[in-house]
């Protein structure tokens, strides 16, 4: 079996929090399955261990994901003045599932000069280093896959049900149901473990991917209908969605999660984006098939990264030349590839 996590990594986690009484807990702006069930989970088992925390978001939880168990404690929206009182009394800062201040939107000034020791756990390329201790790599599929072997591998177990249903929850998301990021054994022998230990997780299914609202999926039909275009002799389709599609269908935060996928699901299609018109810039998310680099073309042109077959970014042009310039950057991006 591999040496799934370094025993060099588990001590310093382990020396980390034993000097350790409370923890400011972060993850990035617009917080998805992953995001939210590995700082979840991170918080509980701090809690197993007598450690105080909080969790801080620049934004909301979204309504799909707003029943996992501890979610209504998240601090959101969290102020200034709120942050600051907290990180006085506070003697260590956790980011899961993100390392640059950049993904924290106001509450970015934490990390910029951080003025506690900083852990990281992370499983997106190129972790920045902070006074602290980092763990992280792309051979997981998830943070919350990351997060579970660390556990495992520290004398944290066993693991609860309401554990178990976060991490499985941020392995299944963060996978797209395990249709990418999933091609090591070890993320099923994780699964397995999970499972184990007796969490629902066809109500997880249910919860996470068939409660949408019915303006969801109009929003979906939509984008599909009116808002995609093929390119077949690049092996490319794109997506988008202007703020007055958003408004139309009375979006709400969570609402386009997966909307990139769909068009992988065309023949011949390897790579896809999906643009979203923001009030100050355009969020991309990109996918692709096989060894085509995602995260390399997001990382090359619009200032981004991420996985080999999952990635984002994102454009401070309007939506329109944004478009125009995927389309001009696929083309050759295609012909060096």
């Amino acid at each position: 079996m591999e040496n799934i996590i370094r025993k060099s990594d588990i001590k310093a986690f382990n020396n980390l929090l034993s000097k350790t009484k409370e923890v400011a807990i972060f993850t990035h702006v617009n917080p998805d399955g992953d995001a939210l069930g590995s700082v979840l989970t991170f918080q509980m088992a701090l809690r197993k261990r007598n450690i105080a925390s909080e969790i801080f978001i620049a934004n909301r939880v979204p309504e799909s994901l707003a029943w996992m168990p501890g979610a209504k404690s998240i601090k959101h929206n969290a102020s200034k003045t709120e942050l600051d009182a907290y990180l006085k009394t506070a003697d260590l800062i956790a980011c899961l599932d993100f390392n640059e201040p950049g993904r924290m939107d106001q509450l970015a000034y934490a990390l910029e000069n951080p003025p506690l020791p900083v852990l990281v756990l992370d499983h997106h390329p190129q972790v920045k280093e902070y006074e602290g201790l980092q763990i992280g790599s792309t051979r997981y599929s998830s943070t919350a896959e990351l997060l579970f072997w660390i556990l495992k591998e520290s004398g944290n177990l066993p693991l609860t049900r309401e554990m178990a249903s976060c991490i499985y929850t941020g392995i299944v998301t963060d996978t797209g149901s395990f249709s990418y990021n999933a091609s090591s054994s070890a993320t099923f022998r994780a699964i397995a473990e999970l499972l184990e230990i007796g969490f629902d997780k066809d109500r997880i299914t249910e919860l996470v991917f068939q409660q949408f609202a019915a303006s969801r999926m109009k929003l979906l039909g939509h984008m599909l209908a009116n808002r995609m275009v093929i390119i077949p002799e690049y092996h490319t389709a794109y997506t988008y969605l202007t703020r007055k599609d958003l408004a139309d269908y009375n979006y709400q935060p969570g609402d386009t999660e997966g909307f990139v996928n769909y068009p992988l699901s065309i023949a011949g299609i390897k790579f896809t984006a999906f643009f979203i018109e923001k009030a100050e810039y355009v969020k991309i998310s990109f996918r692709s098939k096989g060894n085509f680099a995602a995260n390399e073309f997001s990382t090359q042109f619009f200032n981004g990264g991420g996985h080999l077959n999952a990635a984002g970014g994102k454009s401070h042009k309007n939506l329109s030349d944004t478009l125009k310039e995927f389309e001009e950057k696929v083309k050759a991006y295609y012909n060096e590839f």
